[in-house]
């Protein structure tokens, strides 16, 4: 049997309680005046006194634990981050949560989440890229205007699922950063709003300028390509690179007053700059200065004897001065010494071409072709000058190749259309004009051809929608009213004829076949009164206009106008029967009897077969009592034209009034 020996403690002395306040004091005094000589040792004392008391309280009292700082890796050297501190981020950084300094010693515990970065789940030890930061943020478009440093992005503790300490991170957003992603970048949009950012963030940056110029530029938005370079030169007055791109742009506004000021300050800049002459040249050729512009392009030779799009230039003035000698000295020379002498070839074949040389043009051409065979505008050209030597087989076999070569270019269509047209080849000329619409439904020169061509060949329903079409583009040319007044006539759509004749009067066209036709129309309309005063508009008045209104006024016994139409015609054809008769006609139907058979006489002197004449003669002898006469005049129409009723008819009339009269004169002897 054991026995339990139960352990006797041994008894504690108590400390007197003057001995303890006096160690209280010693502590006191000894922590005071290691405040005064080493502040920042007693700091860190005190820090370390408070882990220990909060380290204490978490693990026994458990208590939730304090977070103090991040240990951070950031571009390969180890930073520790405090709890009031931030993170400092830029797109170049790359760093690393190691660990986190908080009461949980061993931090199992304890997670970190990135915001922005991270994966969703614990961060610690998760490589993070600043660059992918900076991108989200700007990427975002919340970036207030001009912000260089953003502080809305976190880094949060947890332990657990709570939440116990936020570092900031500040992140630095510069005028490069905006660069970048703007070059990174296909949406033109975007590139100009990310780097108009970074000119308000850096104003005197010249080069992004330059870059958002020259994206204006190409966007074709010139006036702001134009404000760029102007602030450049406030910045920088003698930038040179700015002076030549902003002459460039007033040059491609057409804006040439400015274009020459700034030419000549970047030439007085640097007299030696050929580019400076170049855009004098080109602004002084636009404006109808010849000569001057000779005289830059002449300055850029003597700088750069080679600059061959400086003698292109020069060569093209001068062939605007009519110096052809002098234009073709300099094509001449670029094809002699330039590799790039396409150009140069071609413009020697059109010079020739425009003077009617046409074996030398052929030369040029041919040669071109030579370099570059599949050159459509050579083909096209060469088929010119084969047109102006007469072979107009060669001319087809070009053109049809410069089509082949070119089927998506609308000239070579259409001066294929213009060929058949000349040989009269209707269909095939309509079916290369409709090549260049489906090309460019709106080339309107193509549509004008198709439209002429449909008229001329009788086509009139086609001819009718493509004057319809012009109609709509062009409502104040006339012209294309008096085709579709044309047209729609001879469709016998009278009054769509009359509209449109009605509208080209309206824009001022005074067409003697307009007139015509559109008296032709109202006579269709049953509109004969108007038809009258269209017909007395066609001028010269014809036989035919004259007779038609005499006739008219005839009708509406008016004598005296009547009368003044066959005079008319007796002047116009003063040796036709056809003029005389119609004269006497006129006198007879005014009552008139001796001028009626004067005329009727004068008539027979030129036609002396036609019987109608003498039925009228008879007629007018009848009225005045001739009666003799008028038998005679009636037996030679019925003898000349047996069928002649009026004839029949008056023969036995006047016998029986020429034997009234004979018994008349018997009963009064």
């Amino acid at each position: 049997m054991t026995i339990r020996r139960e352990k006797v403690e041994p008894v504690k002395k108590k400390k007197p309680l003057g001995k303890i306040f006096l160690i209280a004091l010693a502590v006191i005094f000894i922590g005071g005046l290691i405040y005064f000589l080493f502040p920042q040792a007693f700091r860190s004392f005190a820090y370390f006194g408070t882990r220990v008391k909060n380290t204490f309280s978490h693990y026994l009292l458990k208590q939730t634990p304090r977070f103090y700082y991040l240990n951070v890796e950031k571009n390969g050297q180890f930073l520790r981050v405090w709890a009031h501190e931030m993170l400092e981020v830029t797109y170049r950084d790359e760093f690393g949560i190691v660990s986190v300094g908080s009461d949980d010693l061993t931090g199992k515990r304890i997670s970190v989440r990135v915001q922005e970065l991270g994966k969703g789940g614990n961060d610690i030890r998760v490589l993070m890229r600043g660059i992918d930061l900076v991108n989200k943020i700007m990427a975002g478009g919340s970036t207030p205007k001009n912000a260089a440093q953003i502080t809305d992005y976190k880094i949060r503790v947890y332990y657990l699922d709570k939440e116990i300490g936020i570092v900031p991170m500040k992140v630095a957003i510069t005028p490069q950063d905006w660069l970048r992603f703007a070059q990174d970048t296909e949406n033109v949009r975007k590139q100009i709003e990310y780097l108009k950012k970074a000119v308000e963030m850096n104003k005197e940056d010249t080069g992004v300028r330059k870059v958002l110029a020259g994206i204006y530029l190409r966007q074709d938005r010139i006036d702001d390509a134009i404000k760029q370079y102007k602030e450049i030169l406030v910045i920088k007055p003698d930038d040179t690179g700015a002076l030549e791109e902003l002459a460039k742009c007033y040059i491609k506004k057409k804006d040439y007053d400015n274009a020459i000021t700034v030419s000549k300050k970047l030439a007085k800049l640097n007299p030696r700059q050929a580019e400076a002459y170049a855009t004098l040249g080109i602004a002084l050729a636009e404006k109808g200065l010849t000569r001057q512009a000779i005289e830059n392009y002449l300055e850029i030779i003597k700088i750069e004897p080679d600059n061959y799009t400086a003698r292109y230039k020069l060569a093209e003035a001068y062939a605007k001065e009519n110096k052809i000698n002098e234009a073709i000295e300099q094509y001449n020379y670029i094809v002699a010494n330039s590799k790039e002498k396409d150009l140069a070839l071609l413009a020697l074949g059109d010079v020739y071409l425009k003077q009617k040389k046409y074996d030398e043009a052929v030369q040029y051409y041919t040669e071109l072709i030579r370099d570059k065979p599949k050159m459509a505008a050579a083909y096209a050209n060469l088929a010119s000058a084969y047109a102006g030597q007469g072979k107009w087989k060669e001319e087809m076999e070009n053109l049809k190749k410069a089509v082949e070569l070119a089927p998506s270019e609308p000239v070579v269509h259409f001066n294929l259309g213009v060929a058949y047209e000349k040989r009269k080849m209707d269909d095939q000329a309509i079916d290369a004009y409709e090549q260049v619409l489906k090309i460019n439904p709106e080339d309107t020169d193509s549509i004008e051809r198709i439209a002429a061509v449909c008229l001329k060949s009788k086509k009139f329903p086609r001819a009718v929608t493509y004057y319809e079409k012009l109609a709509v583009k062009f409502p104040r040319k006339a012209e294309i009213f008096v085709n579709l007044g044309f047209a729609y006539g001879e469709l016998k759509k009278y009054a769509l004829s009359a509209k449109n004749y009605e509208k080209a009067l309206k824009l001022g066209a005074k067409d003697s076949t307009m007139y015509y036709n559109l008296a032709y129309t109202y006579n269709q309309l049953g509109r004969e009164k108007e038809a009258i005063a269209q017909y007395e508009k066609v001028s010269p008045p014809t036989k035919e206009t004259l007779s038609i209104i005499g006739n008219y006024y005839l009708k509406e016994k008016n004598y005296k106008k009547a009368l003044g139409c066959f005079q008319n015609i007796v002047k116009l054809e003063p040796k036709q029967s056809s003029s005389y008769s119609g004269l006497g006609y006129a006198y007879a139907a005014a009552g008139s009897w001796d001028k009626a058979i004067a005329n009727y006489l004068i008539a027979l002197q030129y036609d002396r077969e036609d019987s109608e004449v003498y039925v009228n003669l008879g007629e007018a002898y009848e009225k005045k009592g001739l009666y003799q006469e008028a038998l005679n005049a009636y037996t030679t129409a019925y003898e000349l034209n047996p069928e002649s009723t009026r004839a029949a008819r008056g023969i036995p009339r006047l016998r029986i009034l020429l034997l009234q009269q004979k018994s008349q004169q018997q009963s009064k002897e």
